[in-house]
């Protein structure tokens, strides 16, 4: 099996490091199968400054040491992806509601991505990426690929 290539969505990396995620295990499982090579994990570089800012609260200056590292170490296995102008301009040229994701669909488009990992897959007007949350993802690859993953304590 080749390396699935995914694109997290910000949602999803802010709702696993604060522990809010309905589907935590799965996307703690994610980013642990992403940090041992199993899959490709990518971010853009403007959810980089949106995590920085969301993360710290808006940019408080007591939480930007803890989250600056944290997104340091997450860098270490999480790969960035700069868009480019075509990514951009085409992102200016969508009907979706929100531009953000409208961007981050062409970056999947432009990285050849496999798949898009969401916690708000609604927000996705794509049939030509199939967009997951993480529990829908393992689900997929269960039934698709017969691939089945389990995080084991200890």
């Amino acid at each position: 099996m080749k390396r699935k290539k995914l694109v997290l969505d910000t949602n999803v990396i802010v709702d696993c490091l604060q522990e809010r995620d309905i589907n935590l295990e799965a996307s703690r499982m994610l980013l642990t199968l992403g940090k041992v090579g199993e899959f490709s994990l990518w971010i853009t570089v403007s959810q980089l400054t949106d995590l920085v800012y969301i993360l710290s609260h808006g940019g408080k200056k007591a939480l930007m040491p803890a989250v600056l590292e944290q997104l340091r170490k997450l860098l270490t296995f999480v790969r960035l992806y700069s868009p480019r102008e075509q990514d951009a301009l085409a992102m200016l040229q969508t009907t979706w509601d929100d531009p953000e994701d409208a961007l981050l669909f062409e970056a999947a488009k432009a990285l050849m991505a496999d798949a898009i990992i969401s916690n708000n897959a609604k927000d996705f007007e794509t049939d030509a990426i199939p967009v997951y949350n993480s529990a829908e993802f393992f689900a997929w690859l269960k039934e698709a690929e017969a691939l089945s993953y389990t995080l084991m304590e200890g």
